[in-house]
């Protein structure tokens, strides 16, 4: 009975640790529905059985108080098939006769698959103990569902978060979990491990409305975002579109762009946005787009940066924590502005320390009056800590933990490496975010020859439309395939290891029947 009710309960994920082992008598009700499932088996196979798909039925409902009951059932149902079978002659019963056995053979597999993940400790006094996960906001319906049985709640974190079996169970408000197949891709996250969906759910979008900023493209786009979700079976596709083709139209509406062709934007009353952002296209724009792309790039790799400290910092591990993750922000968040002032000196690192020109990006974009020499002054002694604790944090860590000096030697020489790298590895990371601006330009200049058309008159209208599915249907999967890149492989890799174990609760439903454990 205990069993029947741990797998009616519904999310309950069965714990599989050193110590614990299989039950006999679980073993030997697993063997039982392994043979049911058999036998049923064997029987659609026969001849004179409808196997063909045809109308489907209701689902057949199965009772029963324990496991052990439950398989008495089905074996009763086998029972009763295999003595009638030859009775069975009308092409309706033939196909009812299947679905039962569909539904014997999905429920005896159901009862085989939940007992081979549920392992105990070793029997003391004839008692049966065996342990596993809930989410924390079901502990109360658990120990109600449970009756008399004795049942024993504590919080993962009372036993650490460094035990190799904690499964995880993304838990995000609806327009966020739309993002969750994005994470997925690579993999899901550790337990404690911070989830990259939400961050997801707001970049992947705004990246996207940026370099496909339109609004006569967002349009397009909710047309068929709407038709995959209620006309298709492409549900997830059909939301991700919608919510892509929202923030297309609201980058669209600030450029004042609607299938190439220039309009006041109604915002403009509020937020006077530079003259390079319009979708008037002009040659002089490029540069300040380019500085666009790297400036949210910046804030984007920041970002990843920063939850990688939290991740170290949040799972104990606090040397890696103080002594690499963070050391790497600072220097990161310092190489960025002294490089854009190493770019307004003209590269002339003679007059780098005593320019007075303003600082590129600060000015072109903020409007900042910031001179290049007093950036560069202000960031090089923050470069120069920041790389110490790095470098000198590969010895201590290293000596921390082998007591040697050798081993100090050689973290040494690894934090030297490091410290070469690292500039390389955040300059090559920060140029990829080039491409947000790459791909606005693209999107202007592809929207302006479109518009150009329309001056031909009915047939240019024709050809605009025909042109405009071309450019849709082209860029739009240029841009997706390029945010996915900035996101997967940028963005996560800093961070995200992927490594988790689902959390996957017995259970005690199918396509074929319905259980109810009385």
């Amino acid at each position: 009975m205990l069993l029947g009710k741990v797998i009616g309960f519904g999310m309950f994920h069965p714990s599989k640790k050193d110590g614990m082992v299989q039950d006999i008598g679980i073993l030997i009700l697993s063997s039982k529905a392994h043979e049911i499932y058999s036998r049923a088996g064997e029987l659609l196979e026969k001849p004179g059985v409808k196997t063909a798909e045809g109308e489907r039925k209701e689902v057949e409902k199965f009772q029963a108080r324990d496991v052990e009951g439950l398989l008495r059932q089905l074996e009763d149902y086998l029972g009763t098939i295999e003595t009638n079978l030859s009775l069975f002659t009308e092409e309706k019963d033939k196909r009812g006769v299947t679905e039962v056995l569909l539904a014997i053979q999905e429920a005896s597999l159901m009862v085989f698959s939940d007992l081979q993940r549920i392992l105990v400790y070793p029997p003391e006094g004839g008692k049966l103990r065996f342990e596993g996960f809930v989410p924390a906001n079901l502990d109360g319906s658990l120990k109600e569902a449970m009756g008399g049985y004795v049942v024993s709640i504590e919080p993962v974190e009372a036993r650490g978060k460094d035990l190799a079996y904690i499964p995880t169970l993304l838990v995000n408000p609806r327009v966020v979990s739309v993002f969750e197949s994005l994470t997925l891709q690579r993999g899901l996250p550790k337990y404690g491990e911070v989830d990259p969906t939400p961050f997801l759910a707001f970049f992947f979008p705004f990246f996207f409305g940026v370099m496909f900023a339109d609004v006569g493209h967002g349009v397009a786009l909710l047309a068929l975002g709407l038709y995959l979700d209620h006309r298709t079976g492409y549900k997830t596709w059909g939301k991700l579109i919608i919510i892509l083709s929202l923030s297309t139209m609201a980058c669209g509406f600030l450029r004042g762009s609607f299938f190439g062709v220039p309009f006041a934007s109604p915002f403009e009353q509020v937020l006077r946005l530079p003259q390079a952002l319009s979708a008037g296209f002009t040659l002089s724009a490029i540069p300040f787009l380019l500085e666009v792309g790297l400036v949210i790039g910046t804030i984007h790799l920041a970002s990843g940066y920063a939850i990688s400290f939290v991740n170290q910092e949040s799972a104990g591990n606090y040397l890696d924590a103080f002594l690499e993750r963070l050391p790497t922000i600072v220097l990161y968040l310092s190489l960025i502005p002294f490089a854009f002032a190493v770019a307004g000196a003209g590269l002339d690192l003679g007059a780098l320390f005593s320019s007075a020109a303003p600082t590129p990006v600060f000015y072109d974009l903020f409007g900042l009056t910031i001179p290049v020499g007093e950036t560069a002054r202000v960031a090089l002694p923050v470069i120069v800590v920041a790389l110490f604790v790095l470098i000198a944090g590969h010895p201590i860590r290293e000596y921390l933990s082998t007591r040697s000096l050798k081993g100090a030697l050689a973290g040494l020489g690894a934090g030297l490496l490091e410290g070469v790298a690292k500039p390389f590895e955040f300059f090559l990371n920060t140029i990829s975010y080039i491409r947000l601006g790459v791909l606005l330009i693209t999107t202007t200049l592809l929207g302006s020859l479109v518009a150009g058309v329309l001056s031909l008159g009915v047939l240019g209208v024709l050809l605009a439309v025909f042109l405009n599915i071309a450019v849709i249907s082209l860029e739009g999967v240029i841009v997706y395939i390029q945010d996915m890149r900035l996101q997967l492989y940028e963005w996560l890799s800093q961070f995200y290891s992927g490594t988790g174990t689902a959390f996957v609760p017995l259970v005690s439903v199918g396509e074929h029947y319905k259980m109810t454990w009385l």
